[in-house]
């Protein structure tokens, strides 16, 4: 063990993620034969700006950020995240050996230029087979991502920025008489506490997906200068009836922020091509507030009061006195999700508004899959975003920018890449830490995206 990691072993859990023929009889001039129209696969960028058919131009990247050296994730730039002056990007990828695996590139800005760190970061200790940097979340000065062995034995850990390289500084993880193999399904971090879920998210289970567990566990640490401890753990509030918990997809998905903690619970989660997943209790939210060192039930945001969607709470956000809900619609095949905004005034939470792109932008099935709040502004990804500018036969995806105007929030922005990026990869990852967003750029082999990236827009200018 690295003498500067801190390995958390929670003890007691259970208690408290052409050619041309040419004719040699016939005399004819040569032909430059005519190349066809791309095919829809082929890189794709932002429209020309100057369309009177949308409310809003895009606005194209103030960087783009790439690998200094070559990568291994075949999508490597899928994850992107910002903190302050500094963004960072991976990919996820297998381990096919013991030991080290993934690269993580760290840039700083210095002196207005970004400049980034040959050496990649690895994840080290990881057995064959698990998978690493599938999720990036920022917290504070720290980066959280898990080391997912599909089964027990997955960490999250703890990296942070030091001397101008990534080291990682602890590693949370649950003891073998306690381990569950849905441990680390989602995770969420502010830099001083951790909520990491439990949920089981695994599918093709076939018979055993019914019996997933219907009341899971959404364990929370604290930081004590360099060392993690568990706080506890909070769960779907009782029934005043006494009756059993039914809320299998509690924790699908978690943001925190400060002393207000948000799980989404959806009823059920969209179908895979394999299989629909099972239905448990009613599509909520559910807000938690930190008081004395205890994690208190603040409120129970139910997802039919404002619509039937049954994967209500399916991705979510919070940021200060914001929350933003995605909710989606799994049983009608043309449905778009749709994102709500909830605020808090006066110590409630309260509806506010449904999230809507400006005039001329259409949102697509992936609306929300991203979603980000900093310093009172909202960033919705939505990598199936079409405008009536966008004539070509593929999207690249937008990310929608809201900003509170005269009471209401409005898309002042249409973040879109000038740089080329494969068909609808715009906006899947997105972080915010205004005023720098950043999107991730992932690798694609096959369309001469290489070696992957990040666009970040400085969205003060």
């Amino acid at each position: 063990m690295h003498p500067t990691m801190n390995t958390f072993l929670a003890a007691a859990v259970a208690s408290s993620s052409v050619a041309i023929h040419a004719h040699a009889m016939q005399q004819v001039p040569p032909v430059r034969p005519v190349p066809p129209p791309p095919p829809s696969n082929s890189l794709v960028s932002a429209p020309a700006p100057g369309s009177t058919a949308v409310a809003l131009p895009p606005q194209t990247e103030t960087w783009v950020l790439n690998s200094p050296v070559p990568t291994v994730s075949p999508t490597w730039g899928y994850r992107a995240t910002v903190m302050g002056e500094r963004v960072f990007v991976g990919g996820p990828e297998r381990a096919v050996s013991p030991g080290a695996c993934g690269q993580l590139c760290m840039w700083e800005r210095v002196n207005g230029e970004w400049k980034a760190d040959p050496n990649l970061f690895q994840v080290e200790r990881v057995g064959t087979g698990a998978f690493v940097l599938q999720r990036l979340d920022r917290g504070g000065n720290f980066i959280f991502t898990a080391v997912d062995r599909r089964g027990p034995g997955t960490s999250v850990r703890v990296l942070e920025p030091q001397g101008g390289r990534v080291v990682e500084s602890a590693s949370l993880i649950l003891p073998a008489e306690a381990d569950l193999p849905s441990f680390a399904s989602s995770f969420a971090s502010d830099g001083n506490a951790v909520a990491i879920g439990s949920a089981d998210l695994r599918f093709n289970l076939k018979e055993e997906s019914l019996k997933r567990n219907r009341d899971p566990k959404v364990f929370l640490y604290s930081r004590e200068g360099s060392v993690w401890k568990l706080d506890g753990f909070v769960k779907t509030p009782a029934q005043a009836n006494g009756a059993p918990a039914d809320a299998m997809w509690f924790g699908a998905s978690l943001d925190i922020d400060g002393d207000v903690l948000a799980v989404g619970s959806p009823a059920t989660l969209p179908p895979r091509p394999s299989e629909v997943l099972p239905l448990s209790g009613f599509a909520s939210v559910q807000v938690f507030r930190r008081s004395g060192g205890q994690w208190m039930p603040e409120v129970t945001i139910q997802g039919m009061r404002f619509t039937q969607d049954k994967c209500f709470g399916l991705d979510l956000a919070v940021g200060g006195d914001l929350l933003a809900v995605r909710s989606f619609d799994p049983e009608t095949p043309d449905a778009l999700p749709h994102v709500w905004l909830f605020a808090r005034t006066g110590g409630q939470w309260q509806f506010r508004q449904e999230l809507l792109p400006a005039t001329g932008l259409a949102k697509g099935r992936a609306y929300g899959f991203a979603l980000g709040i900093s310093k009172g502004r909202i960033v919705v990804g939505d990598s199936t975003a079409r405008a009536a500018d966008e004539t070509g036969e593929s999207v690249t995806g937008t990310v929608f920018v809201f900003e509170e105007k005269d009471g209401k929030f409005v898309n002042t922005r249409r973040l879109m890449p000038k740089a080329p990026c494969g068909p609808r990869s715009f906006g899947n990852d997105v972080s915010i830490d205004w005023p720098l967003v950043a999107v991730g750029r992932p690798k694609n082999e096959r369309l001469g995206l290489e070696p992957g990236g990040a666009y970040v827009f400085d969205l003060s200018k």
